[in-house]
């Protein structure tokens, strides 16, 4: 062997490692998976005195779960209410490691809460709304109880996912019978009077995602209080949510800062989940 080849050698090596060390890194991020979902979140307390809203995400390897619960300001510790069904749902997801149905899931995790929160009230008056979806390979469910709303946003439309158990309901029905007029139904005082709530012995009204929904890239799901919607219309909504690129975080602070905006004289707690999908 020559003394030039002694010399080249080195280099030679050198190079090796490094061509190594960028294949190494380039395997490495391939098998980092990036996220799907991308979650914001965003709260005010309006002209209320105390929060009585409660929110969390979590994640595992059986999916994706989101709940928001609305604590009854005029029944006993609405705050303590919504945390307790919260803290429920989170118990029940992180000892459930092998979720096989999810409606299932929802629906039984819904039944729990409203046992512990009957046991906690201890014959006081105590309630909740709730609303709590679950994602997992990309497919949408969920289960609501009360008056919060799910949300989908998509190609630049918002579409109402779950119904509310308001007195409204009983109106339409009404309305569809005959007995009593459109105008009637829709001037009504009790209009959005709470029909069913988390928080009593018979309660039995919920409703959950019968046909689970596909989620494509840039879908976004919004959860939120009725101190959103009440404040804001399906239009400005829209026109928060459909700015190109928007991002989770971003949508979730606009809406709200539009909320608190108006400064409305009743303005209720306001709480926003936006759960946006990025790939």
């Amino acid at each position: 062997m020559s003394f030039k080849t002694l010399t080249l050698l080195p280099a030679v090596i050198i190079v090796l490692i490094i061509l190594g060390l960028i294949i190494a890194r380039f395997i490495i991020k391939r098998k980092v998976k990036k996220p799907t979902l991308i979650v914001g979140s965003a709260q005010g307390l309006g002209k209320r005195e105390e929060q009585e809203d409660s929110f969390s995400t979590i994640e595992n390897e059986s999916g994706f779960l989101a709940v928001l619960a609305d604590g009854m300001g005029g029944f006993y510790l609405g705050k303590e209410a919504s945390e307790l069904v919260v803290k429920s749902f989170l118990g029940e997801f992180t000892r459930n490691y092998n979720i096989k149905s999810i409606n299932d899931f929802l629906v039984n995790t819904t039944h729990i809460s409203n046992y512990k929160l009957v046991e906690f009230a201890k014959e006081k008056n105590m309630g909740t709304t709730l609303i709590a979806t679950f994602i997992r390979d990309n497919i949408l469910y969920w289960v609501s109880v009360g008056d919060s709303q799910i949300y989908l946003f998509r190609n630049k439309e918002l579409h109402e996912i779950n119904p509310r158990h308001t007195f409204a309901i009983e109106l339409r029905k009404a309305c569809r019978k005959g007995e009593i007029s459109r105008e009637t139904a829709r001037n009504h005082p009790k209009r959005d009077r709470l029909i069913s709530y988390l928080g009593y012995r018979d309660f039995h009204l919920l409703d959950y995602s019968k046909t689970p929904i596909k989620l494509v890239k840039n879908d976004m799901v919004i959860l939120c209080s009725d101190g959103i919607y009440n404040s804001l219309s399906t239009y400005e909504l829209e026109d928060i949510l459909h700015k190109r690129k928007i991002k989770a975080a971003e949508a979730a602070a606009a809406i709200l800062d539009r909320v608190l905006s108006k400064n409305l004289n009743n303005q209720d707690n306001a709480t926003v989940l936006v759960i946006k999908k990025v790939k």
